[in-house]
């Protein structure tokens, strides 16, 4: 063999070689580095993810996108992203796949989260999905309702401040002009109200002092009475103790007679029914012949026609 087919016999083999370590190399970063399971997950949007984006559990990569498939349910359109993940790998069952990156300036990736479900899904099936936040139309949307606030509620708001600031220097140039003409006036009558309190408070501080006097004064007579109706209250306890005795029979001897009074009121009404009926009959008589006091006579009977 000559020298120019051994030089591309090696350069054939040092090509080669590379192609196998290239091939083995993102074989080893993609995770498919052996035999693989199917899932599947169901994003809305599904920006960033293509073949080959690396799918990772906890942020280890265990497999990579296999294919994206726009499908219609229930009237949206979602979109059903196929993954193999190495043969074997346990997904609990309440795992979620997130479409996110690490950073900025990171490569879309898609991450499962591990849940703590014991049960592991089976291959094929499918793995609730989660879109990744646009961080980038959040603020253009937000910068949207900025402009839409701006315009439709901030600009008015203004509008309105700076009428309601004109009104409100017109107010108080008018009540300037109103306190210029009676503000002389008033600051003259609180200066004599001063002069006058000033001349008086001599005598109010007097008046005050007096009635503090006074209210001590009251204060000692108060306790002094107090003390002497504590006395009677001690001489009255006294002496009901003493007499107790004296005390009780009076007041069994008041209940006797209330019960004899009870017993004899019958009669007594009677009889004083009887006197009050002779009384009226008296006063009838004497009132039909006055003579009756002075003769005791009763006038003849006038005879009927004479």
């Amino acid at each position: 063999m000559n020298t120019p087919k051994i030089n591309y016999v090696a350069v054939g083999a040092f090509v080669s070689a590379v192609v196998v370590g290239l091939v083995v190399a993102v074989a080893t970063l993609t995770g498919r580095t052996g035999a693989t399971d199917p899932y599947y997950a169901v994003y809305s949007n599904v920006t960033g993810v293509k073949f080959g984006t690396q799918v990772l559990y906890e942020g280890y990569p265990i497999g990579q996108v296999e294919e994206v498939t726009p499908v219609v349910e229930s009237g949206a359109m979602k979109f059903r992203v196929d993954f193999e993940v190495i043969e074997g790998w346990q997904i609990p069952e309440d795992s979620l796949a997130r479409i996110g990156s690490s950073g900025l300036l990171s490569a879309i990736t898609i991450n499962i989260d591990a849940g703590k479900s014991i049960a592991a899904l089976k291959p094929k099936a499918q793995v609730r999905g989660r879109e990744a936040a646009d961080l980038f139309a959040v603020m253009s949307d937000m910068a949207g309702e900025v402009t839409d606030i701006a315009e439709n509620d901030i600009r008015p708001l203004l509008a309105t401040i700076n009428r309601t600031a004109d009104s409100f220097a017109a107010t108080v140039d008018t009540v300037g002009i109103l306190l210029e003409e009676d503000g002389k006036r008033m600051v003259q009558q609180f200066a004599s109200l001063a002069d006058d309190l000033t001349e008086r408070a001599p005598q109010i501080v007097q008046n005050l002092d007096e009635g503090t006097a006074n209210f001590a004064t009251l204060s000692r007579d108060l306790s002094e009475t107090q003390a002497k109706l504590d006395k009677v209250l001690d001489v009255t306890n006294s002496m009901v103790g003493e007499n107790r005795a004296a005390i009780q029979q009076s007041i069994n001897d008041l209940q006797y007679v209330a019960d004899s009074l009870a017993r004899h009121v019958e009669t007594v009404n009677q009889n004083v029914e009887g006197t009050a009926r002779n009384m009226f009959e008296f006063s009838r008589e004497i009132r039909q012949n006055p003579g009756l006091l002075l003769s005791g006579t009763p006038p003849a009977e006038k005879t009927p026609g004479k």
